[in-house]
Parts: C-alpha cells; sequence; structure tokens
C-alpha cells in the first residue's frame, strides 16, 4: 500500500513538473519600475505595457499598433460624426468568471473622469459629452456623454466630431473598463495584485517591487485560444548594458532598448535581434515658466538656438532618431511641417551669437550667468544626450546643474512643478491632437506652464475639423505659434530600439511601440 502511494505521489509529482515546464514564459525588459496598474492612474509607458496585457477596451491595438476590435466586435457612428454606438461581443467575462456588460464600460469612463480618482491623462478624454466639467467637479460623473443602452450596447456621446477618436481609445487606459462588482467591495485596492480581476488576454499574478511584475493566461478572455504564451514576467530594465547582458545571456527574450553606443556592434554581431523603429515620440526640455527666469521668451529661445540637435541625433544617438524643430514627429501622416520652425540652415556659429545677445537683452553675460536645475530621467541615453545639451549651453554662458531621477520620480516632480528645466519625452497615437496636449493650457501634460490663447483656439478646433487638410493645416499653424514663442524646446523624434530574441515570433516594429504579449509567441 506503501509502495502504490508513493508510485501515485511520484506520478503526480511528475505530471505537475511536465505541466510547469510545459508552460510557455514570456521574459519582457520592461525599462522602469511601473507606479501604478490601475487603468486611469496610469501615466508612464511601462505601466501601459503591462495594462495593455490585462485589458481590452472596446477597441485595442493589433501588431502593427492600428486599431482593430476589442472587447467590441464593432461599430457605428451616427452621421453627424457625434455618437459611437459599441456593440460587445456575446458572453464577456471578467477573470473571475463575473459577466462583463456594457454597465462596466461607463462605470469605467465615470470613474476616469471623476476628480476624486485623480485619472493623469484625463484631458485626452475632453473629446466625450461634458468630459472637461465632470473633471473640474463642475458636473457630477452621470452627466458624462455615456450609457449602457443594454447588456452588450455601449454608446459615447462626442462634444463634436472627431476623426481621432478611435484611435483615442485604442491607445489608452483612461478608458478600460470597471469591475463593479469588484469595486463596490474593494474600492481603490481592486486593483492590487490577488485581488485585481481583469478581462484582457492575462491576469495579474505578482507584483515584486523593483524586481518582477507577474501575468497569467486569462482563461475566461473571449480569445483565449489565440494566446499562445503562459506567462509573463515584466523586468525594470532601467540599465540598458545590464539588459543587454541579461539578453545575451538569454535571461530576457525581449527588451524595449538597447544601449545607443552598441549599436554598431550589434548590428554586426546580432542584427536578426535588433529591431529599430521610427516612433510616434518626441523629446523636448520643457522650462517652468512659473519661473522667472523662464517667463522671459528671449532666453528660452536662448535655450533652443545653442543646442546642436544634428549633433544629438548623428553623433551622440546615430539610432533612428530625426532633429526635431516642432511638436508633430515625422511619422504622422500629411502633417505639414512649418518650416519657419527649422532654422538648421542657419550656421550654428550665428545661432550662438543670437542666443548669446538674446541672453544679454534678458540681463545675463558673464557677471550674471544664467543658471538652473536641470533634471533628466535617469538612464544611459537620457544622460548621454543631457550631458551633451550641458555642454552646449556651456557655449553660450549657461550652466544647467544635473539632477538624475527615476523615471516615474521625475514625472511626479514635472506634474508638481517641482523643477526648472526638466528633459522629457512623450508618446502618442500618432495624430497631431495628443501632442497639441503637451502646451493645451490646463492640460496635466503640459508641464511648464506655457499659455496660448490663440494655440488652444487653433487646436482644438483643428480637433473637431472633419476636412483632413484644413485640419492638419490648423494643427501646423498652432505649431508654428507655439514654436516661435518656444513653448517648450523640441529635441528630436525618437525611434523604438528593441532585442527581440530569434525564438520570439509576431513581433513587428511599429510607431507607437506596442506590443501585445498576447500577439507573441515562443518558438524555440
Amino acid at each position: 500500500m506503501t509502495g502504490l502511494r508513493g508510485l501515485i505521489v511520484g506520478m503526480l509529482a511528475a505530471g505537475l513538473t511536465l505541466t510547469a515546464a510545459g508552460a510557455t514564459t514570456l521574459k519582457r525588459g520592461n525599462q522602469a519600475e511601473p507606479d501604478t496598474l490601475d487603468p486611469p492612474r496610469y501615466s508612464l509607458t511601462v505601466e501601459l505595457n503591462i495594462l495593455n496585457d490585462l485589458f481590452d477596451g472596446l477597441v485595442v491595438t493589433d501588431a502593427r499598433g492600428e486599431p482593430v476590435p476589442g472587447a467590441a466586435e464593432r461599430w457605428d457612428m451616427s452621421a453627424d460624426g457625434r455618437v459611437y454606438t459599441f456593440h460587445l461581443r456575446p458572453d464577456l467575462k471578467w477573470s473571475d468568471g463575473a459577466a462583463l456588460t456594457a454597465e462596466d464600460f461607463a462605470a469605467g469612463f465615470r470613474r476616469a473622469l471623476d476628480p476624486k480618482t485623480g485619472a493623469q491623462l484625463v484631458d485626452l478624454a475632453y473629446t466625450v459629452r461634458n468630459a472637461r466639467a465632470v473633471a473640474a467637479g463642475e458636473l457630477p460623473p452621470d452627466q458624462l456623454g455615456v450609457r449602457a443602452v443594454d447588456a452588450r450596447t455601449f454608446e459615447v456621446t462626442l462634444e463634436a466630431p472627431d476623426g481621432a477618436f478611435i484611435r483615442l481609445i485604442a491607445g489608452y487606459a483612461l478608458f478600460f473598463p470597471l469591475p463593479r462588482h469588484l469595486y463596490e467591495q474593494a474600492g481603490d485596492g481592486w486593483a492590487k495584485p490577488g485581488v485585481m480581476v481583469s478581462n484582457g488576454p492575462y491576469t495579474l499574478a505578482e507584483w515584486t517591487p523593483q524586481a518582477q511584475v507577474r501575468i497569467e493566461k486569462n482563461p475566461y478572455y473571449w480569445n483565449a485560444a489565440h494566446v499562445a504564451i503562459d506567462e509573463v514576467l515584466f523586468f525594470p530594465t532601467t540599465d540598458d548594458a545590464a539588459a543587454l547582458n541579461q539578453f545575451r545571456a538569454g535571461e530576457l527574450d525581449l527588451n524595449l532598448g538597447f544601449p545607443v553606443g552598441q549599436y554598431d556592434w550589434l548590428k554586426r554581431n546580432m542584427a536578426d535581434q535588433v529591431d529599430v523603429t521610427p516612433a510616434s515620440i518626441i523629446s523636448f526640455l520643457t522650462l517652468n515658466q512659473r519661473n522667472p527666469k523662464f517667463a522671459d521668451a528671449r532666453v528660452r529661445r536662448a535655450l533652443s538656438l545653442a543646442i546642436d540637435r544634428d549633433a544629438l541625433v548623428n553623433r551622440i544617438l546615430a539610432t533612428g532618431q530625426t532633429v526635431a524643430y516642432g511638436l508633430i514627429p515625422a511619422v504622422v501622416k500629411d502633417f505639414p511641417q512649418p518650416p519657419e520652425n527649422d532654422f538648421s540652415a542657419t550656421p550654428l556659429e550665428a545661432r550662438l551669437k543670437e542666443a548669446r545677445e538674446l541672453l544679454a537683452a534678458a540681463g545675463y553675460g558673464p557677471q550674471n550667468p544664467l543658471t538652473f536645475r536641470l533634471d533628466y530621467r535617469a538612464g544611459d541615453v537620457n544622460k548621454k544626450v543631457i550631458v551633451a545639451i550641458a555642454a552646449m549651453l556651456q557655449r553660450v554662458g549657461v550652466t544647467g546643474d544635473l539632477q538624475a531621477n527615476e523615471v516615474k520620480v521625475h514625472y511626479a516632480k514635472l506634474r508638481q512643478h517641482d523643477f526648472e528645466a526638466a528633459d522629457g519625452g512623450w508618446q502618442g497615437t500618432p495624430d497631431p491632437v495628443f501632442f497639441s496636449l503637451l502646451l493645451q493650457t490646463g492640460s496635466d501634460s503640459n508641464y511648464g506652464g506655457w499659455s496660448n490663447a490663440e494655440f488652444d483656439r487653433l487646436t482644438r478646433a483643428a480637433a473637431i475639423e472633419v476636412d483632413p487638410a484644413r485640419r492638419m493645416a490648423m494643427f501646423a499653424e498652432a505649431d508654428r505659434i507655439a514654436m516661435a514663442d518656444t513653448g517648450l524646446v523640441p529635441l528630436f523624434y525618437s525611434a523604438h530600439r528593441a532585442l527581440v530574441q530569434n525564438w520570439v515570433k509576431g513581433f513587428i516594429g511599429n510607431p507607437t511601440n506596442s506590443h501585445r504579449s498576447s500577439d507573441l509567441r515562443i518558438e524555440k
């Protein structure tokens, strides 16, 4: 009897081992530690990478970064372009097996706009009727332009037609559904490991701060049969050089970054494992215009003139970036870059001379040099860029005292206006409307506080303009106004850098760097 029991126990153990060994795990480098996994409270790409695996919005992005049906199998638009009706897939479920209905989407939208929630990117939703007033606390959340028509039909009413609306809801976690049955019990604690339920390809299994986030395949996901990877581990790979070593050792299957200084070596030795794709991202300096130093437009222009963008792109980075003289990345189709913004044809020495003259007119010079704290995001690439910029500013007698911050700390300081000058990056769907948020008055993403009524008028009018050519022309005029006053200092349009093991299949470089783990598979 004892021997039989031992045999059975041994067989069970062997079965468990086989099951564990047979599970497919994807190890992803994620560049930084997430601050939150509560969808409307996210603000960092590293958080969105995880959230896009945990949740399905009405619309999601495919492997090419393009909008495709998600929880909604289809949608209709009214003749005037103001009302979208989404038809949910049948029998949608949360990861605990509870039914998901249109009311969960209505609750998600309303919670995101409720000022008590503290959503970070709430202005992205201002296209929805009454969203701005709800976010300001002027109307209750139930006055938001959303409603559940029935269990499988969800309706959104916009303030005005918005040609970017589908891209908007596909690109941001702000519009994810809320598990009402759980939220009613757990409140804001619903998004913690061991508590959270989700409706996407994966569920949150574990979050060990500064170590890893582990997610597991969701058996209740509507498209679970398509999900080839059973478990995903996200690691906060803040050090690109260390991440490259981990990748080469096989400890990472995918890392969305690599040291820029290693690009030539990587192309020579690992070309089939390196991906560089033009990105819908602008990197910039934001100048806190609440500070008297930067309230003066002459000072802001002087700093912009002194920065040699060609050197940054071609010598410091040299990994697919392009110089930036305006807000809108080059990957945005049909956008006419205003030629007035581009002063690259002016010789560098002439630009430096103008910069010194502008600084002198503003009261700065050898006897009263301009100095300020220059905060930047920790990481090899950002450090290379900011050190080079500091050296460039020295040529016109300006000193930036460098201060490195962990990414989430850095953006928290920007949102709290606790900086003088700082670097930043903004990734959005490739449409001008998203980038205009960097400078719209009152936007949560307008860190420097620049404000211009005509810029606001043009960008808001362009957002609802139905004629594509006129729409782009209005955004271009707004961009010209912003750059003439140096609302911020554009540096370069980024390129996505990735290391992808040969055994990872389904990875396609795209401008938004959207790579849901459910679109990937491992074939060894």
